[in-house]
């Protein structure tokens, strides 16, 4: 698993897997301020209608309030948007995936049948389940995500392991969508252990960018290894 994210490493100066990278990286920034942004006019409108009591309740005190309930809530917005930015980019990179998983597979298995990308439409479907399935364990397993970042390692190894088993899954699906079926293996791999992997490295800041075209790439060398072994 190691040597496939290495291969794909050494393949990022690819111009069709930059291009992906890049139009990702931009559409995941672009939906991290645009979430800090209704966040900010969600919680102004808030204290804008609860505006008379708190005057009423704190005085002048009001303006000191308001300026910190607009940081805690700005820092909860962060700080959600980092417990789902592996979800979030994951989905972006997913409406691209096929121009990276199409420059591997032409680069290291050319031989190999392959079948056309999918439509713009199943793309963005794929995408929009990898981020819907993302929001929804995330906020269901949000109790023990809070509890276990009390605990440190328990915390982490949550967000871990849940975000790598859904990314695994869900980009093993994409890759098992372009192999025919009947060039596939008798045994599909699982490829938790790359999701993991890639899990990791979307906590480590600048690296977490490269994160799911390196998973991406793992998997296609997974699975094609697996086929010809």
């Amino acid at each position: 698993m190691i040597r496939s994210y290495l291969k794909t490493f050494q393949q990022l100066n690819d111009p069709k897997i930059l291009k992906a990278l890049l139009f990702a990286t931009l559409l995941t920034i672009g939906a991290i301020i645009l979430a800090l942004v209704f966040g900010a006019t969600i919680l102004d409108a808030i204290m804008n209608h609860f505006s008379d009591t708190l005057e009423s309740w704190l005085g002048k005190g009001e303006t000191w309030f308001y300026g910190i309930a607009q940081f805690l809530g700005g820092s909860l917005t962060l700080v959600l948007c980092y417990f789902l930015f592996a979800g979030i980019h994951g989905a972006f990179v997913g409406i691209f995936i096929d121009d990276i998983l199409d420059s591997i597979q032409q680069r290291h298995f050319p031989e190999t049948p392959w079948n056309k990308a999918p439509s713009v439409l199943t793309s963005c479907f794929f995408s929009m389940r990898i981020l819907l399935l993302t929001l929804g364990l995330n906020i269901i397993a949000s109790p023990l995500l809070v509890l276990g970042w009390f605990i440190p390692p328990l915390g982490l190894s949550l967000q871990v392991i849940l975000n790598g088993y859904i990314l695994g899954k869900e980009y093993g699906q994409i890759v098992e969508f372009r192999i025919p079926k009947n060039s596939s293996s008798s045994q599909t791999p699982k490829y938790f252990l790359n999701g993991i992997l890639a899990s990791l490295l979307w906590i480590v800041p600048f690296l977490n960018f490269l994160a799911p075209i390196l998973l991406a790439g793992s998997v296609l060398h997974t699975r094609m290894e697996n086929k010809t072994g």
